[in-house]
């Protein structure tokens, strides 16, 4: 099972960045100084592949999630 819903997500996440590059390329780099088009794409490939691995790490029941501590570096973040 834990197979499958890696394979899924991992589709999905390849889909996903994918989607936001293309439209990047297309809509924003044409704007953009190289240097910092670099930089975007980095930034989108590292945010989304590390949601992907908590994915991976909640189905496979490696973490235990603190909702109070989640919910305090929500706020801090906010700020």
């Amino acid at each position: 099972m834990f197979n499958a819903n890696k394979d899924f997500l991992g589709k999905r996440r390849d889909r996903a960045i994918a989607t936001i590059l293309s439209f990047k390329e297309k809509e924003c780099d044409t704007y953009l100084p190289q240097d910092v088009s670099y930089e975007l794409r980095k930034i989108i490939l590292d945010q989304i592949n590390d949601v992907v691995d908590l994915a991976y790490d909640l189905i496979n029941d490696d973490i235990v999630i603190n909702e109070a501590f989640l919910q305090r570096l929500d706020e801090i973040l906010n700020m």
